[in-house]
């Protein structure tokens, strides 16, 4: 049974800049009303090891599945489930994802959000690449999948731990295992990660990096912070 708690990174982050005295007199977190946009990419996606043992005449070459689940409690939000196949996978290829996960830009009356969670796992599969537009079609349509979304939405209402809404975001495992067929049981690497006002992570402007790798994979994640005030201050 696919497990994409095994291969599991996660990092609480704390962004907090020494300096940040000097924008907020009372010394509190920035909360996500003082910030103007929100970009979070993910991109770099390297496999260093796909599991596969080059025995001639076979080249040792995987096919991968990768997956990606973005929430945020952006008002009328929806949670953005992505899924992408891969034939031929060696080690040392990097795999052609690099892309915007998750964007915010401040309107007139838009609301920043106040925590984005992202989950990121890579999977091995143990057959031919199923249609990902189908796959992704039966898993809109199941019933448990539309039970995960509301739980999702539900905790993110209540501003739910981080602990309890990575927890029930990992249980999308039993839905993915239903539509893709023979997967490894363990991914090559899951990566979950959550920006949230309250940890800080919205006081750094500009640019952040961050990566998650194992022995058999690497992604970076980079979240860029636009702060109207602050940028006007430094100009």
């Amino acid at each position: 049974m696919l497990n994409l708690s095994q291969n599991l990174y996660s990092e609480d982050h704390n962004f907090r800049e020494a300096s940040f005295e000097v924008h907020n007199n009372q010394g509190d977190i920035l909360g996500s009303e003082a910030i103007s946009g929100i970009e979070i990419r993910l991109s770099h996606v390297i496999i260093k090891d796909n599991r596969t043992p080059k025995i001639f005449p076979f080249p040792g070459l995987a096919k991968v599945y990768f997956v990606n689940l973005v929430v945020s409690d952006v008002e009328n939000q929806t949670i953005a489930l992505d899924l992408k196949s891969f034939e031929k996978v060696d080690d040392g290829d990097a795999l052609s994802i690099d892309k915007t996960l998750f964007y915010w830009k401040q309107e007139s009356e838009s609301k920043a959000p106040s925590q984005i969670h992202i989950m990121s796992s890579i999977i091995k599969s143990k057959q031919g690449l199923r249609d990902v537009a189908e796959v992704m079609s039966k898993i809109n349509a199941d019933e448990d999948y539309k039970n995960l979304t509301t739980n999702i939405v539900s905790l993110l209402k209540t501003a739910g731990s981080a602990v309890n809404i990575s927890n029930t975001i990992l249980t999308v495992s039993s839905i993915l295992g239903k539509y893709l067929g023979k997967v490894e049981d363990k991914p090559l690497l899951t990566w979950f990660q959550s920006f949230t006002d309250i940890d800080g992570d919205y006081d750094k402007e500009g640019k952040t990096i961050k990566q998650a790798e194992n022995r058999y994979a690497a992604m970076n994640l980079s979240i860029t912070i636009r702060d109207k005030d602050r940028q006007t201050a430094s100009e």
